[in-house]
């Protein structure tokens, strides 16, 4: 175990939250809301896995990704899929039979004191085992570089830096917001990924053969549960803790519903990427 990791095993039990299916606006906020917890505490608390779905099913836009030419307004609209921008980077994700995990954390002390790739690089190695306790050979990608201009809207086409692959086919992307003191990564591990119905909501094709779901990766289905106990696990190994399952606080709660109205429901917001005057007006003072 390395040094990060035996800091880590002496702290107090991570949070685990695991969420019933919620909106596009709601998991965003959700996620969003813990992000600032973490950012403003005083005495930074150990790091929260949050575990949760999609109802209904909804794309997400990366956090500087163009709206335009990134998804097929029609097409979300013929088959009732939500459209929602994340805190966090990369591009499109189809958000529909997956499981999506957040990891919240402070940064600056164990087991994150390192930069940003070493963030990436010790969630993969948690994301892996879990998939490992599957039965699923993943291979976290090692290179540090993600590429600088994607060749698509979809995020599936394409891998970055620990990023996890299975073949050589991307399997779990992952995406990360740092503010000051404090870090989100977001994770979509899907279970069955359509890419005909992904390139239908884009409005580009897609190339299915660059990735893969756990049931081809698999060869059979999954149950939800089991892929939660198993990325549980795999947290817990590697990082030498005991994982709890909570709640979110009340303030994380609150803050959690006012982003959501003022933010995350916002047109601004999800076709521009900023937060317009009138949400502007309406967002707590000296808020995001």
């Amino acid at each position: 175990m390395s040094e990060d990791r035996a800091a880590s095993a002496a702290n107090t039990a991570w949070r685990l939250l695991v969420d019933q299916p919620g909106d596009g606006a709601w998991n965003m906020a959700v996620d969003e809301a813990m992000l600032e917890a973490y950012e403003r505490a005083a005495e930074k608390p150990p790091p929260t896995l949050r575990l949760y779905g999609w109802r209904p099913a909804a794309l997400s836009l990366g956090r500087a990704q163009r709206a335009e030419g990134s998804h097929d307004p029609r097409a979300l609209a013929r088959w009732g899929v939500d459209l929602v921008r994340r805190p966090t980077g990369g591009t499109a994700v189809l958000h529909e039979h997956e499981r999506t995990y957040a990891v919240v954390g402070a940064l600056g002390i164990p087991p994150f004191s390192g930069g940003v790739i070493a963030t990436y690089r010790l969630v993969a190695e948690a994301v892996a085992a879990g998939l490992a306790r599957l039965g699923v050979a993943t291979m976290p990608r090692s290179s540090g570089r993600s590429p600088a201009r994607p060749s698509g809207p979809a995020c599936f086409e394409h891998a970055g830096g620990w990023e996890i692959e299975v073949d050589g086919r991307k399997l779990v992307g992952a995406a990360q917001a740092r503010r000051r003191g404090a870090f989100l990564q977001h994770g979509s591990i899907p279970r069955h990924l359509d890419p005909a119905r992904l390139g239908e909501l884009l409005g580009a094709a897609v190339d299915g053969l660059r990735f893969i779901d756990l049931e081809r990766a698999l060869g059979s289905e999954l149950d939800e549960g089991v892929l939660d106990r198993a990325l549980i696990c795999g947290f817990e190994a590697t990082f030498g803790v005991g994982l709890v399952e909570g709640a979110l606080t009340e303030g994380e709660g609150l803050r959690a519903a006012e982003l959501r109205c003022w933010k995350y429901d916002s047109i601004a917001w999800t076709h521009g990427g900023s937060i317009g005057v009138r949400e502007a007006r309406w967002g707590p003072v000296g808020r995001r």
